[in-house]
């Protein structure tokens, strides 16, 4: 028998996006994301694959940080994560709540709060 953590029983798409470094993540935007993605992080709303992928390539511009799983909620097509993330930008460490929803097995929203 096989210790599962927290982690290993988020949805595949949200697992990749949390352990891919955001260097990494671009190329892997339409295999995780819904067409019609809708992003909420840092004030900003970013809505569709393309503005998805300049969000993720801004981030990875901009910061250099890593992302600890400290807590995760899973319910129906849904999960949220709490995560640790610590790195180079104002007021880190931080703590931070991703709230995913799902459908057809990608991410079609994402919301990310303190």
């Amino acid at each position: 028998m096989t210790n599962q953590t927290a982690a290993d029983r988020l949805p595949a798409a949200v697992r990749t996006y949390l352990a891919t470094p955001k260097d990494e993540l671009s190329p892997l935007v339409e295999q995780l994301f819904t067409s019609d993605v809708v992003v909420h992080d840092d004030g900003q709303t970013h809505v569709g694959v393309a503005a998805i992928r300049a969000w993720t390539e801004g981030v990875a511009a901009a910061f250099t940080f890593t992302r600890t799983i400290t807590d995760t909620t899973l319910t129906g097509n849904a999960a949220i994560v709490l995560t640790r993330v610590a790195g180079d930008f104002p007021g880190s460490p931080v703590d931070l709540h991703h709230h995913f929803s799902l459908a057809d097995n990608k991410i079609s929203a994402l919301t990310i709060c303190t």
